[in-house]
């Protein structure tokens, strides 16, 4: 297997032979002069596959028909998810689906070794080497992440509050949330700047989340205010939701953990929605540099693409983690796929690609709520979740199922020997408990010792036993994602 494998036009083979003479004298070097016989073509795609970065010499003559041969070959290193560092040697044109990658440029370059552009590109190739014999070794899954001076246990449930068709409001969310102190919770930066903007036993609340060993995420507010029709537009909402709103909130909450503000729907080339997220990302992290708290980007997929899903959302993610290097990357559950088994494929393909990058990027699904969502895609390889199915539904402890709120009297007698806290224990047998402080505060129970069984099997290897509660495709799920 050769450390780089190099493609480039005829036209400019007397320049590409002094690039190969030179890496030579640092790496192994592959390039179509090597070919002595046989399939030309099946073994160019075997080395480009097999290599540890690929190295496009793009010049003047790189344009028109005569770009195509060249954009084919990057195609089959980005289906192979090889590092592409194109080398520029004159003005080319740069294929359609590359224009974002980080190329070197080197325009006049006739072999000087001194030359900056040569220097930048063997730079890059010792970066990108480095990275990729790390990731050879395989990268560890994190146990926990550090937050600020708290740390949360991966894979975690975020107990996620919000104003939209559920049966707890925020303000007494939080209140119930702060008491019981769960490993994560989330509030949505729209319902605080909406309705509790000024409420000082909402912001009181808050105050006793960030001072507890609890991890106090902040969402951009983006469901709540699509859900209810106020997104900022500026002729018809003026004065709806926008930036300004979500970094003013941001700074006055001060989370543990923010997510930027997010742009739903994007349109474009996959590279387009890379560059689109990430300078989305950072006009947040400008506006808000006076922070002490990591902000994280949201990530969403086109509705339209070439290729597979699971290959689009691994090349878009993968690339915002590359350019970003966040704490943590997010994208909703529901823009990944239909139905639980494509998700599954399409998480695993994302966490194959960003460990790619020779550093473990926890990943966060936005909006699952399921026990069994959570543990299948936790075993694919995201790490945390927000859902407010807790707040919505009930759970049965001892099948994982999810029934309708008003029917947790199926369970308030039975299941209670199965509840783990004894405070929670100690007031849902107190009759003068309200019905709906029962309810939730069973499924916080509930899905606290899901998530703490969830972490043990994972981290003690025992991801087949764990997908056996998964009814029906569970033994189908694990076969997957050891294709």
């Amino acid at each position: 297997m050769a450390d780089i494998c190099i493609a480039y036009l005829s036209e400019d083979e007397p320049h590409v032979e002094r690039l190969v003479t030179l890496l030579r004298q640092h790496w192994e070097v592959w390039w179509a002069g090597d070919i002595d016989h046989g399939d030309w073509e099946e073994q160019v795609r075997s080395e480009i596959a097999k290599s540890g970065a690929f190295v496009p010499v793009l010049s003047k003559y790189t344009k028109g028909e005569r770009k195509v041969i060249i954009k084919d070959e990057m195609g089959i290193a980005k289906t192979h998810e090889r590092p592409i560092l194109p080398f520029l040697i004159g003005p080319a044109e740069i294929p359609i689906g590359f224009g974002n990658l980080n190329h070197t440029e080197a325009h006049g370059w006739s072999g000087d070794e001194a030359h900056s552009g040569y220097q930048r590109l063997k730079e890059k190739i010792s970066t990108v080497l480095s990275r990729e014999k790390s990731s050879s070794k395989g990268v560890q899954r994190l146990r926990e992440l550090k937050v600020r001076d708290k740390t949360l246990r991966l894979p975690a449930f975020v107990f996620s509050l919000s104003s939209h068709e559920t049966q707890v409001n925020p303000n007494e969310g939080t209140n119930l949330l702060h008491l019981l102190e769960p490993g994560a919770s989330l509030v949505s930066a729209y319902d605080a700047w909406k309705y509790y903007d000024k409420d000082r036993k909402f912001h009181s609340n808050i105050k006793k989340m960030l001072q507890s060993e609890s991890v106090l995420f902040l969402d951009s507010g983006n469901y709540e205010a699509y859900r209810k029709g106020d997104r900022y537009s500026r002729k018809k909402n003026p004065e709806g939701w926008r930036p300004k709103h979500f970094r003013n909130v941001a700074t006055r909450l001060s989370p543990d953990l923010s997510f930027s503000f997010d742009s739903i729907d994007p349109k474009g080339e996959l590279d387009q929605i890379v560059d689109k997220t990430t300078k989305s990302y950072r006009a947040d992290d400008r506006a808000l540099r006076e922070r002490d708290f990591p902000l994280c980007p949201i990530i969403h997929l086109p509705n339209k693409y070439d290729g597979s899903l699971s290959e689009c959302a691994s090349y878009i993610v993968s690339a915002v983690a590359d350019n970003l290097d966040p704490l943590m990357l997010a994208i909703p559950e529901r823009e990944l796929g239909d139905g639980l088994i494509e998700r599954v494929k399409t998480v695993r393909d994302i966490r194959k690609s960003l460990n790619t990058l020779g550093k473990y990027y926890p990943l966060h699904l936005l909006g699952t709520g399921n026990p069994f969502s959570i543990i299948a895609l936790a075993a694919a390889g995201a790490d945390s979740f927000d859902g407010l199915e807790w707040c919505r539904t009930v759970a049965d402890y001892e099948s994982g199922c999810l029934f309708h709120f008003q029917h947790f009297d199926f369970f308030s007698q039975t299941r209670i020997h199965q509840i783990q806290d004894h405070r929670i224990r100690y007031l849902i047998e107190h009759e003068d408990t309200p019905y709906a402080a029962k309810t939730l505060m069973y499924n916080i129970d509930f899905f606290n010792d899901w998530t703490r069984t969830m972490q043990n099997m994972i981290q003690s290897g025992q991801v087949e036993a764990l997908l056996k509660q998964v009814p029906n495709i569970g033994s189908k799920i694990y076969m997957e994602l050891n294709k």
